[in-house]
């Protein structure tokens, strides 16, 4: 892709990083990886929240996090509450994908909402989905 852009320009992204058949084979840490790397630090940084989701077939839970522009998840208990919980299966977790937050779209993917809904418009808010004109490099 660099050769080709050096020599005839950029082209664009060639794949959908957010097409269903991707998104489906990430492991919950790597699809809050891929949410955490779409946040727009300078916009989110006065935002506060947090949000449990507990995969019910794989008994795992985590809190995320966003605080001073950085959405950060654990998965080790926690001492406080969360704004919201989203319980779920590991098979519907791809819902959350960026573009999925919203109430509408967790309760098609049967996605249980208990808490604070405004956490989920809170995040999708904050979300930059980046440029897919990137170029992979620059000459000099």
């Amino acid at each position: 892709m660099a050769r080709t852009e050096l020599r005839e320009g950029n082209f664009g992204t060639p794949t959908e990083t957010t097409a269903p058949d991707i998104i489906g084979q990430l492991s919950p840490d790597m699809l809050f990886d891929a949410i955490a790397i779409q946040i727009n630090g300078p916009k989110a940084w006065d935002e506060k929240l947090s949000f449990d989701v507990a995969l019910t077939d794989t008994d795992e839970r985590y809190r995320l996090q966003l605080a001073n522009g950085v959405l950060t998840y654990s998965s080790r208990p926690q001492k406080t509450s969360a704004d919201a919980t989203l319980t779920t299966t590991s098979r519907a977790l791809p819902a959350l994908a960026p573009g999925g937050l919203s109430v509408e779209g967790l309760t098609h993917a049967g996605i249980e909402l208990a808490g604070d809904a405004s956490v989920l418009t809170g995040l999708a808010a904050v979300l930059d989905p980046g440029d897919k004109n990137l170029a992979i490099v620059t000459p000099d």
